[in-house]
């Protein structure tokens, strides 16, 4: 039973990570009164100061469960470039989402705003978001989590249970912090529900046909920076990358977000892991007839 212990261990670090992440942050803007920024990076450094060390040694005891340990780790900086692949992948899947929402008359795009209003808050936030949410939740969720229950189960149910455990996270999270009196860090609603779900398959079949965490990283942090000074820009103190007037209020952007870079980046990578099965298929069918 060590794939369960193995499993629970990165769950449990996870949302321990984030827990104590958010009451770090709460803690020294509190009692230090330090700004926003300093807060959320704080949280930040306390969330992947835990888990990544963590998750990198228990994956030492997954390659000793598993009999295989990989040259090139899902994790390894050797697949480091594959983090374009999935900055690039969102950026195209929004950029798609808001031609196709402007040539409908969904939206009408209002002004756009040179980098010198937002780039340096956009920055700031980059880095928050990598080490608070992009980085270790990939490592956890995408990575050991999911390997665990691969050695387990097939890829499909291997995927619903890790998109399932990534939905728990947030749920649990939230229970905590109301019960020792901290505001909970989400709403958890059924629109909330239905993103994390998607978002989850999304990120698991990325990492799946590109046999990289870097993937996901790129495309989790894209996704974030899109949603947070693109579509819903708040929070921020600076001016949105472009301001839009949405003909029915909550169109574009939903569809933008949700229907073009989540629902998109999953029908992406089924059809390249489709194609890459089929020409699997192929040549193995080809050698067994040369034999």
């Amino acid at each position: 039973m060590r794939w369960i212990l193995l499993l629970i261990a990165g769950w449990i670090i996870l949302v321990v990570g984030l827990f104590l992440g958010s009451l770090s942050g709460t803690i020294a803007e509190q009692q230090f009164n330090v700004s926003r920024n300093i807060r959320l990076f704080i949280q930040g450094i306390v969330m992947s100061g835990l888990v990544v060390p963590t998750i990198l040694y228990l994956y030492q005891r997954v390659y000793q469960l598993t009999g295989i340990k990989p040259k090139k780790p899902v994790y390894s900086w050797k697949k480091a470039y594959h983090f374009i692949t999935g900055v690039l992948l969102a950026i195209t899947l929004a950029s798609l989402g808001f031609i196709i929402a402007y040539s409908q008359g969904w939206i009408t795009i209002e002004q756009w705003y040179t980098p010198n209003y937002w780039l340096t808050a956009l920055l700031i936030n980059m880095v928050i978001a990598f080490l608070y949410e992009a980085l270790p939740e990939e490592l956890a969720l995408r990575g050991i989590i999911y390997d665990v229950l691969r050695h387990r189960f097939v890829a499909w149910l291997a995927v619903l249970v890790q998109t399932l455990l990534f939905l728990s996270v947030p749920i649990v999270v939230n229970q905590i912090q109301a019960a020792v009196g901290l505001a909970p860090g989400n709403s958890i609603n059924l629109s909330y529900i239905i993103l994390i779900l998607c978002f989850g398959i999304c990120l698991q079949l990325l990492r799946l046909w590109t046999k990289s965490l870097w993937t996901t990283m790129g495309f989790h942090l894209t996704y974030l920076e899109i949603s947070r000074f693109v579509i819903s820009p708040n929070g921020y103190d600076v001016p949105p990358i472009v301001t839009y007037h949405e003909s029915v209020l909550g169109l574009g952007g939903l569809f933008i977000s949700f229907c073009m870079i989540i629902m998109g980046g999953i029908i992406v990578s089924l059809l390249i892991l489709g194609v890459k099965r089929f020409m699997r298929k192929s040549s193995n069918s080809t050698q067994s007839s040369l034999l």
